[in-house]
């Protein structure tokens, strides 16, 4: 159940622009000149700071990297093992 203090109104203004009050902007330690993504998702507007969606993507990309050196070792191990 969603309680009172979980959630906070918003409301645009007549250029389309949302004021974030203080309290989401503290909770999300977001200052002034802050960078966020905006995309929809499940018809729901998420909004992430930039620095958190950078910091998931380099982490997948190690992930991947790692993934594609150990499978390029792999097959190096297996081509030593057929020339042998």
């Amino acid at each position: 159940m969603v309680k009172k203090a979980d959630f906070t109104t918003l409301t645009l203004d007549a250029q389309g622009r949302v004021l974030l009050p203080r309290p989401l902007r503290q909770a999300l330690g977001l200052g002034p000149g802050a960078r966020l993504v905006a995309l929809v998702e499940d018809g729901r507007l998420v909004l992430t700071p930039w620095e958190r969606l950078e910091e998931e993507l380099w982490a997948e990309l190690a992930d991947v990297q790692e993934s594609l050196a150990e499978e390029l070792l792999r097959e190096r191990r297996l081509e030593a093992e057929r020339d042998a």
